[in-house]
């Protein structure tokens, strides 16, 4: 290496090292910045001593008591492990927070599985991962009204917090008061995962996890099995975008480079459980959803073998950011991520222990401690979307693409009716000036080449004589990059590294960035404001609603060292421009539906009907649907872009769907050269037919069930579903290729059938 190159490379060292060292200084001043890789020394002080648990005033060191109760349950911790454990009074049935079964579990990792709580730290690089019982420090547990709390000084690691237990009406609520915790000098918090090993279920056990992913996904306990080198451990709705590594795969210098993720579903509700033999349980956090993992664990996962699931609170999120040529740096929040954590267990029993049962706890949590209301449903209808204006690129400037006029989807409207289609609501993209994305978050005014406010307000006076809702689709979150309808300076989010956040959307065939569309975030503040400006013009239409984009399916943060903006801030934003949609305007819907719009939204479009596949997943539930049918209606993805339409058609079927079509007036071949080119079949004269008939043939089932909650589901054959509802009907779907008979019920090949008064309850 000549002299010239060493002295460069010095210089980019010493630059890399005075960066990370200012940065570091930031983080730990208590400022938003982020910390970048120290060596400080995480210990209090110079203390060798062995973790102590204190015994709990007014009893005997060790020995176990009842420390609450209230009408269904007892609390009871053991003094000697610094544990907890639930007890129903009428049935004599425990729930620990350690696994009851230990079959298989050596000695040396009884100290894992017996353990209150998983903490990770950080200097600046990797986290550590430790537990109490490895640390020096002390566990100091004292009675509070209803329950236990338990102070935890972690000398060694400068760690201070608080567990509190509590009991509710329907289980156990563990909480993490934000106020407790405290850090020394040198180590930072990253996440706390609270009883990890909470009623695990062994191998050799009969039952399943319950993972959120999509519509719910269940890991069943075998014996043998695959070796598993993974575990599920996903962000509850979804990464935080203003952070790159949260929703990519690999980040590289060059952002052309990076390789997003294969397709997968996301959490959509915080919730995760366990069922085992006769007993089980629903879990579900009530507080810090906004930042934490749902984490299952199969058996074998670090030989241990034990089915295990959890829920790990974030406090800080961690990126890498690129200087010069010296190649990534890790960099960590520098300020804990703010806010109370909790997780409620509800212990279920006998048939309430399935994944149905789950949802059902988390149904009643909604709809009793939330305030989520029931929207009637009269009629099921066919979900019509019509796409209107859309932008060409062309070798010289571009062309807009009228696709759908207003008067044209009177024309559809009417022709669908004249096929039997007698309920159904109409959706509107790209109906503003500029088409689909064009000057988003501009909206108005109405594009003029599809006929204009004036033809607009006469679609809707034409839609409301049909008795047919009409929304708006509406984009307040991620505008074209190109718009000119905000400012990048001081409207979107930016990240770690405080330069403004782009978005890319990956080709699902190389999953690197795909050329063209780029799309910045807006901060929420600005997107609400920008939506309460409009919100006036809106209702002088006449219209049903608007489906409000991104803001059921996408949640991050701001990491603006001036004017920062957590997740939890975001939801805040997120429901608030529902409240005022609905207030205003009159109806919102969402896509995918996360559980913070629930109620405060009148309708979910693209709900999750599938799950990741994830290899150690046995098989796709829908506990979404369990959760939600009933309290929201909902349809999956349009039936015109499916890959498989038999088996998509009865997936919809098996989880209570109706139908979707994404449909225009014009052949879908005009759509060349737009960001819609992938909609590769849209002519409504292509679909008109097939749209009628599979309106009819879902309308057979789901008119039944209108408005009913799913109360059982079940996996007769290998190829062979029940649905029942609370009404008393259960339908029946056959994905084989040969007929099959349940219940003395013959199901055809690649159908379904329906019977009344069937096994429901």
């Amino acid at each position: 290496m000549s002299r010239r190159s060493i002295i460069k490379l010095s210089i980019a060292v010493l630059l890399v090292a005075a960066v990370a060292a200012a940065l570091l200084l930031n983080g730990t001043g208590g400022g938003t910045n982020t910390t970048a890789a120290a060596n400080a020394s995480c210990a209090e002080n110079d203390s060798k001593t062995p973790f102590q648990i204190a015994a709990l005033s007014g009893s005997a060191a060790g020995a176990p008591r009842q420390v609450a109760e209230n009408g269904k349950f007892r609390l009871l911790y053991d003094g000697a492990k610094g544990l907890v454990s639930l007890e129903d009074k009428g049935t004599g049935a425990v729930w620990s927070s350690y696994p009851q079964n230990r079959t298989g579990i050596s000695d040396t990792q009884l100290a894992t599985v017996q353990n209150p709580v998983v903490i990770r730290y950080t200097q600046g690089a990797k986290p550590a991962q430790t537990y109490p019982a490895k640390e020096t420090g002390s566990a100091v547990p004292s009675l509070i009204d209803g329950g236990l709390k338990i102070d935890y000084a972690l000398t060694s690691i400068g760690l201070h917090f608080t567990m509190e237990y509590r009991l509710a009406g329907d289980g156990l609520e563990v909480k993490i008061p934000y106020d407790s915790v405290r850090e020394a000098s040198g180590c930072r918090l990253v996440s706390l995962e609270p009883m990890p090993y909470f009623d695990a279920g062994n191998a050799v056990e009969t039952g399943y996890m319950f993972v959120p992913d999509g519509s719910g996904s269940i890991i069943r306990f075998k014996e043998k099995h695959l070796e598993y080198f993974d575990r599920y451990y996903q962000t509850i709705y979804g990464g935080d975008y203003a952070f790159n590594t949260k929703t990519k795969e690999t980040v590289l210098k060059n952002p052309k480079e990076d390789v997003f993720p294969s397709p997968r579903e996301k959490i959509a509700m915080p919730v995760f459980g366990i069922s085992r033999g006769t007993q089980g349980f629903a879990a579900f956090v009530t507080q810090g959803d906004h930042d934490a993992k749902i984490v299952a664990a199969p058996s074998g996962y670090q030989n241990i073998n034990l089915y295990r699931s959890s829920v790990e609170f974030t406090y800080r999120s961690d990126d890498i950011i690129f200087i010069g040529d010296s190649g990534e740096i890790p960099m960590y929040q520098g300020k804990m991520i703010e806010g109370d954590r909790a997780v409620r267990y509800v212990p279920l029993q006998g048939g309430n222990s399935s994944y149905v049962g789950m949802a059902k706890a988390y149904r009643t949590y909604l709809t009793v401690e939330r305030g989520v209301k029931p929207i009637t449903e009269k009629n099921p209808a066919l979900q019509l979307q019509l796409v209107g204006g859309v932008v060409r690129d062309e070798i010289i400037g571009s062309t807009y693409m009228a696709m759908t006029t207003f008067e044209q989807a009177k024309i559809m409207v009417d022709s669908l009716s004249a096929k039997g289609v007698d309920s159904l609501e109409l959706t509107l993209e790209g109906w503003s000036d500029g088409g689909v994305f064009g000057k988003q978050p501009q909206h108005f005014p109405v594009a003029s080449k599809l006929g204009g406010a004036a033809g607009l307000e006469q679609l809707a006076k034409y839609a409301a004589s049909k008795g047919i809702k009409l929304y708006l689709d509406a984009n307040y979150v991620m505008p074209y990059a190109q718009s000119g309808a905000f400012k990048e300076s001081k409207d979107v989010i930016r990240n770690l590294n405080r330069e403004p956040m782009l978005v890319r959307e990956p080709n699902l065939a190389t999953l690197q960035q795909q050329k063209g569309m780029r799309h910045f975030l807006l901060k929420p503040l600005t997107a609400l404001a920008k939506l309460n400006s409009e919100l006036n013009r809106y209702a002088g239409l006449g219209i049903s609603g608007l489906r409000m984009d991104h803001i059921g399916d996408m949640l991050y943060s701001d990491q603006n060292v001036n004017a920062p903006f957590s997740r939890r801030q975001t939801i805040e934003s997120w429901t608030q421009a529902l409240d005022a949609v609905r207030s205003q305007v009159g109806a919102a819907a969402v896509h995918y539906g996360f559980a913070y719009t629930m109620g405060h939204i009148d309708r979910i479009d693209d709900a999750p009907l599938d799950s990741s596949h994830y290899i150690f997943e046995d098989e796709t539930v829908p506990f979404y649907q369990a959760v939600v049918r009933g309290l929201i209606p909902y349809s999956g993805d349009a039936s015109n872009v499916r890959d498989d339409g038999r088996s998509e058609f009865l997936r919809m079927i098996e989880y209570g769907a109706m139908p979707k079509y994404r449909l225009s007036y014009a052949n879908s071949s005009e759509l060349q050269r737009t960001p819609l080119d992938d909609l590769v079949s849209s002519d409504y004269r292509d679909w008109l037919e097939p749209a009628a008939d599979e309106y009819r043939r879902a309308l057979e089932a789901m008119k039944l069930v209108a408005g009913q909650p799913i109360v059982a589901h079940e996996r007769l054959d290998r190829e062979l579903y029940r649905t029942s509802y609370a009404g008393g009907v259960d339908i029946y779907v056959n994905y084989g290729n040969s007929a099959k008979r349940a219940d003395n019920i013959v199901v055809n090949a690649g159908s379904f059938a329906v019977r009344k008064g069937g096994t429901a309850k």
